[in-house]
């Protein structure tokens, strides 16, 4: 006959081997090479893939915590432009249109630190000193 003390230490055992097995899932379906549901589960929308053709690209996104819309790019114009939709009158409403023929024309509008010719620099400097190494 079994005393009571062993069949404590078995119960934990069996709870304790429950628990990794269920960390073991757990971190198998988070993992992001596999397909997950916790997206899915969290009433999470999948993100959607850009539609599009003969010069006219749409993408839908969400523009603020509440507001739903679409991107709309017309690359032969050369224009963006943003709707929004107003889920209680079921239509889209234009927020904003923005021609980008010039804007491709800037190469270092709005940058911060560091600089794109400070990146140069340092790139070509890390170079020089990789073929002072490799001369040695």
């Amino acid at each position: 006959m079994k005393s009571f003390g062993s069949s404590k230490l078995l119960a934990l055992g069996l709870y304790l081997n429950a628990a990794l097995l269920a960390a073991v899932l757990v971190v198998l379906l988070g993992r992001s090479e596999s397909p997950s549901f916790f997206p899915v589960a969290m009433a999470q929308q999948p993100a959607q893939p850009i539609a599009g053709g003969a010069g006219l690209f749409l993408m839908p996104g969400q523009l603020s915590p509440q507001q739903w819309g679409c991107y709309v790019m017309d690359v032969d114009r050369q224009t963006l432009m943003v709707y929004h939709y107003i889920a209680g009158e079921r239509r889209l409403k234009l927020a904003a249109a923005r021609d980008f023929a010039n804007d491709r024309r800037l190469r270092n509008f709005n940058t911060d630190d560091p600089t794109p010719d400070e990146v140069k620099r340092w790139a070509d400097k890390e170079a020089d000193t990789a073929r002072v190494i490799e001369a040695k």
